[in-house]
């Protein structure tokens, strides 16, 4: 990994971090926010993963208003870092802790 590429993955770390203690912490069952990247295919390989305690939150939260919400604040983050990507719901994923990366 580039010099350059751990400092951009650096970068979108500490911004879901930041988003994750702002906004998402107060989705009930959520628990964390994790990304996968290869910079050989960036920004297309950039992966998010929101994390849910269990299938009983994470339906929840997939039937409830907060989705769009969650992945439009995800591009927002994304965007402040100057990422772009085509299709945010192609890169935003919603598993339980048992299916988690």
């Amino acid at each position: 990994m580039r010099k350059s590429d751990k400092k951009l993955d650096n970068q979108i770390r500490i911004a879901l971090t930041k988003l994750c203690e702002e906004t998402l912490k107060d989705l009930a069952g959520f628990c964390w926010v994790t990304h996968t990247v290869n910079f050989q295919k960036f920004p297309q390989s950039l992966h998010i993963t929101c994390v849910f305690e269990d299938t009983n939150a994470l339906s929840n939260f997939t039937n409830s208003e907060h989705l769009h919400s969650v992945r439009s604040q995800i591009e927002q983050t994304l965007k402040q870092l100057n990422i772009n990507t085509a299709a945010i719901k192609e890169c935003v994923t919603f598993v339980t802790k048992q299916d988690a990366p």
